[in-house]
């Protein structure tokens, strides 16, 4: 089976820098127009099945791939967003000053020193791998292609999951918005066939 990882479109927060976590915050402007490339995108690529968060910010962005195609989009809670607690809506530089020591050493080692609201990223990882694992099983001995569309730190710990990659690289990989990740899942092992890819958004739609 292919998984098809997809990161939702651009939201208001994202351009202010602001910690999303589990608010609900819709697509921008911008973000509806990605979503719109990225439907045009996948105008030439088979998909089979098409999961997402439940989060308006990745179903509207479903919606671009499936609702062309005549499929359903299934909604999977275990790649919900982090759920940051107190953090959501606070930008870098308000958390450093809020929290101070706490949140500077989530930043630096992630999956050790927790978040508010979810604690560490290995205790966000182990939902995702559940979520995962129930997908996989369904479709592991086919040849079917699945969406995934979530978050960028949920389709980080996915990946990471997937490949069995160790944590000390979370912080050195970015997913843009409505960017696709390709891994191919075969009996031994899982293979990373594309990375962060968005070559479907022009100039002024990537900035």
């Amino acid at each position: 089976m292919r998984f098809i990882f997809v990161r939702h479109g651009e939201t208001e927060w994202n351009i202010q820098g602001r910690y999303q976590g589990q608010s609900d915050i819709p697509l921008s402007e911008k973000g509806r127009a990605q979503a719109a490339a990225l439907g045009k995108r996948f105008e030439g690529i088979p998909v089979d099945v098409v999961y997402s968060s439940p989060l308006q910010r990745a179903y509207d962005t479903a919606r671009a791939i499936a609702e062309p195609k005549g499929l359903p989009i299934h909604l999977v809670e275990g790649i919900k967003e982090l759920d940051f607690g107190r953090w959501d809506g606070l930008t870098l530089e308000m958390l450093k000053e809020q929290f101070g020591e706490s949140f500077t050493k989530y930043r630096i080692e992630p999956f050790h020193y927790p978040m508010e609201g979810e604690g560490t990223l290995n205790r966000a990882k182990l939902r995702v791998g559940a979520a995962l694992e129930e997908i996989k099983e369904e479709y592991r001995h086919t040849d079917k292609t699945v969406v995934v569309v979530a978050h960028g730190g949920i389709l980080k710990l996915a990946i990471f999951y997937l490949l069995d990659m160790s944590s000390r690289f979370y912080r050195c990989m970015e997913l843009d918005n409505t960017s696709l990740t390709i891994l191919d899942i075969e009996e031994d092992r899982s293979i990373l066939r594309v990375l962060n890819d968005a070559h479907h958004l022009d100039g002024d739609l990537a900035s």
